[in-house]
C-alpha cells in the first residue's frame, strides 16, 4: 500500500484523505503539531497540548510506525525504519516523502552554539523557560546595564514565526514584570532583524507596512535590510556592526530541506529537496 513519511501536516493530511484505504505512517512522534500556534504555546496563552493532534485519532485507518527512516530504496520498492524496538523493513507500493524540513542554519560565527531555534514544541518550551530565566537574571543584577542586556530579546526573521514569537513572548514578559518589584524601572528592549526591505513578505504589502506600525507603536524595533553577523554568550552583532548587548537571539530566519534525503542518496535538487518521482511523490 501506501507509505507515509512523516507525520507533520503533509503527510497526516494524507493518510487521513486515504481513509479506509490505508496507509502506514512512518514518524518520529505520535502526534501531529500544528505549527501555526506554536508562538501561543511559546507564551502560554495556549497549553502545548491544545496545539497537537495525536495521529492515531487524526487517521484511525491508518498504521503508524513510530521511528526513523533509515534507507529507501526506491528499486525494490523497501523502506527501513529504526525504532526503540528493533529495526523493520516496510514494502510499498507508493512512498509519500513529507518528512518536513529543519531551521535554515547559516555560517554565522557563534549562531549554533547561541541561537535558539523555534521549530517545534521543544523549541516553544525551551524559548519560554529561556525568557522567564533572564527575568530571574536581571532582577538579581545590581548593574544595570547587565540587567538592560538580559532584558533584551532580538529575533532574526521577520516572517510568520518570527513576528508572532516576538509578539507572544513580548505579552508574556510585560504581564510577568508586575511580578518583578526588583525591576520597576527597566522596560525589556525587543528587536526584529529581517535581511528583506520589509517585514512579512507573505501578505501584502499594505497589512505588512500595517503590522510593523503597531509593532513600533508597542516599542519593537525593526532593521530591516539588516543582516546577522555574528552571536555570542552576551551580545549580537548586525551588519553594519552595530552591536546589541544580549543574551537572546531567536532565529527564524528560514527553512531547508530535511538532510536526510541527501544522506539517503536519493535524487535531490539544487535545494536539496526530492524532485516528483512516478512513485515518490512529495
Amino acid at each position: 500500500g501506501t507509505l507515509v513519511l512523516g507525520g507533520g501536516f503533509a503527510g497526516s493530511y494524507v493518510a487521513r484523505l486515504l481513509d479506509q484505504r490505508g496507509a502506514t505512517i512512518v514518524s518520529l512522534e505520535n502526534f501531529m503539531l500544528f505549527t501555526p500556534l506554536l508562538p501561543e504555546a511559546a507564551s502560554g496563552t495556549l497549553e502545548p497540548r491544545h496545539i497537537v493532534v495525536p495521529l492515531r485519532v487524526m487517521c484511525p485507518d491508518a498504521e503508524l510506525l513510530l521511528g526513523k527512516l533509515s534507507a529507501l530504496d526506491p528499486t525494490s520498492r523497501t523502506a527501513t525504519v529504526e525504532t526503540e524496538s528493533g529495526t523493520f523493513e516496510v514494502r510499498y507500493e507508493e512512498a509519500v516523502l513529507a518528512l518536513g524540513s529543519i531551521s535554515r542554519r547559516l555560517p554565522i560565527p557563534g549562531l549554533s552554539e547561541h541561537g535558539l531555534g523555534f521549530k517545534d514544541l521543544a523549541d516553544a518550551s525551551h524559548l519560554r523557560n529561556h525568557v522567564l530565566r533572564r527575568l530571574e537574571d536581571a532582577a538579581m543584577e545590581r548593574d544595570r546595564h547587565r540587567a538592560e542586556a538580559q532584558l533584551t530579546f532580538v529575533f532574526v526573521g521577520a516572517g510568520y514565526a518570527g513576528v508572532e514569537a516576538l509578539a507572544e513572548l513580548s505579552d508574556l514578559v510585560r504581564d510577568a514584570m508586575r511580578h518583578y518589584p526588583e525591576l520597576p524601572r527597566q522596560r525589556p528592549r525587543w528587536v526584529l532583524v529581517d535581511a528583506a526591505p520589509k517585514i512579512l513578505p507573505e501578505i501584502p504589502s499594505r497589512l505588512g507596512e500595517y503590522a510593523a506600525k503597531q509593532l513600533a507603536g508597542r516599542g519593537v524595533e525593526i532593521h530591516t535590510s539588516t543582516t546577522l553577523e555574528s552571536v555570542s554568550a552576551g551580545s549580537v552583532v548586525l551588519s553594519g556592526g552595530r552591536r546589541i548587548a544580549s543574551h537572546t537571539l531567536v532565529w527564524t530566519a528560514g527553512v531547508s530541506p530535511n538532510p536526510i534525503l541527501r544522506e539517503l542518496e536519493l535524487p535531490v535538487d539544487e535545494r536539496g529537496a526530492v524532485p516528483v518521482d512516478s512513485h515518490l511523490r512529495v
